[in-house]
């Protein structure tokens, strides 16, 4: 479905990204994961649009979309909650909403792809007549999913979503990002928290200073002495 090969990207003449690569294929959950700085964002702003890549190819669905601007991403299918989770403060729960789905066609299918989210995240019902800025940073970040998925996209791009959030309520962002695999949905997750993200994914990718440093199935890379060491804390 996405496949990122042999990119190179930064920010002025600051390149991040040198040489990595990467896939995702249908129905997967595949994690990025590795420490601050990595370039694991940079990335997500790559397969997004907002970031241009000096070198190499991005596909989707076997189209290279490596040129095409950020707003028309969204056309094909790929919907991001970005890092921050960057909610519109002074719109409310539906508005919010709203602007995730207003790529959708036809009044029905706007009601059925609402109600599957207000089902997710009963919180947003709840709150739907709030201004965003006034949740809770754990329902703040459930709206950033929310609107993410309310376009119904085929591939799902979630950055952090721990970030910032209590262990329980953590818990809880990831079961439903397990709901929202389990209707079919392919998910590339950028994290921090290596342990959560290889339960939760099939496949995973560890970023180091721009580059791949490992890859594999997520239950060998568990096993793995380095990723013990480095980031599991099991010495």
């Amino acid at each position: 479905m996405l496949k990122i090969k042999n990119v190179v990207a930064g920010y002025g003449k600051a390149e991040v990204l040198h040489g990595i690569e990467l896939y995702v294929d249908a129905g997967e959950v595949v994690a990025l994961v590795g420490p601050n700085g990595a370039g694991k964002t940079t990335t997500i702003r790559c397969v997004t649009g907002q970031l241009p890549i000096k070198q190499g190819l991005v596909t989707y669905k076997e189209k290279d979309i490596s040129q095409i601007p950020a707003y028309q991403i969204v056309n094909l299918g790929i919907c991001c909650s970005p890092e921050g989770r960057n909610v519109f403060g002074n719109l409310s729960v539906y508005e919010n909403l709203k602007m995730g789905g207003y790529l959708i066609h036809g009044k029905q299918l706007y009601k059925e792809q609402l109600e599957w989210v207000y089902s997710l995240f009963p919180k947003l019902w709840e709150r739907r007549d709030q201004l965003a800025e006034s949740l809770s940073g754990g329902e703040q970040q459930m709206l950033a999913i929310g609107r993410a998925i309310m376009s119904k996209p085929s591939l799902l791009l979630l950055d952090e979503p721990s970030l910032g959030l209590a262990p329980v309520v953590v818990d809880q962002i990831y079961e439903k990002i397990e709901e929202i695999s389990h209707e079919g949905t392919s998910i590339l997750l950028v994290e921090q928290n290596v342990r959560l993200a290889l339960e939760i994914s099939s496949r995973a990718y560890v970023m180091e200073s721009g580059q791949i440093r490992l890859c594999g199935k997520s239950s060998e890379l568990e096993k793995d002495s380095y990723i013990e060491q480095t980031y599991l804390g099991v010495k």
